[in-house]
């Protein structure tokens, strides 16, 4: 069961503990658990496409199993949802970004939101490789698409590493980076501990 924090500080939405439980799920690849957290996001307001878009962008910390294993249970989740007669809220229709099209608009879109997330320009010249796969497709490809914000999106990736061994330095990072996109550090904080106190966080 997802619980929640219910104080008078909190200021994360319902929804983005919703979505962020059933981030840290995949992250953990722990599909018995992610499953029912999925039902509770549907009925607590998060839509279909915020659950594919979550899992999709998470492959690129995660990993494809886990990513795609995600959406299998998501899949199977609303085959049997729909089955007893529930109709969940797809969301946003999904359209596939203009970005899509142009490589470099991709990279120079890319090299400008990590530059926002990390707070200054970012190159990792010790691998040229890595450094175009960053910007050009992590944050230029699937931050164009539009069914979350960037906001959301780094609380999305906070959970994910926060359920991950290993991973201190791109934690660290995108913790500070959550509150570049969007986010106050008193609502990181928030999330930080609520994933604490409800087992999820490593």
């Amino acid at each position: 069961m997802v619980a929640t924090m219910n104080t008078s500080a909190q200021t994360l939405t319902e929804r983005q503990l919703l979505l962020c439980s059933c981030a840290s799920l995949e992250a953990q690849g722990d599909l018995d658990r992610l499953d029912p957290a999925i039902r509770m996001a549907l009925d607590g307001g998060v839509t279909i496409n915020e659950l594919k878009e979550a899992f999709s962008q998470l492959y690129a910390y995660t990993g494809f199993p886990r990513s795609l294993n995600a959406l299998g249970t998501l899949q199977k989740v609303l085959g049997e949802r729909k089955a007893q007669g529930i109709n969940d809220n797809e969301g946003k229709p999904f359209t596939r970004p203009v970005l899509w099209n142009d490589a470099p608009k991709g990279l120079q879109q890319g090299t400008e939101v990590q530059t926002r997330l990390s707070g200054k320009p970012f190159n990792y010249d010790f691998c040229p490789q890595d450094d175009y796969y960053l910007k050009s497709h992590l944050f230029g490809d699937i931050f164009a698409g539009d069914q979350l914000s960037a906001a959301d999106r780094e609380l999305v990736t906070v959970a994910a590493l926060s359920s991950l061994k290993g991973v201190e330095p791109q934690l660290a990072a995108h913790k500070a980076g959550a509150v570049n996109m969007g986010n106050t550090k008193e609502q990181v904080d928030e999330l930080c501990r609520w994933l604490s106190a409800n087992g999820y966080s490593q």
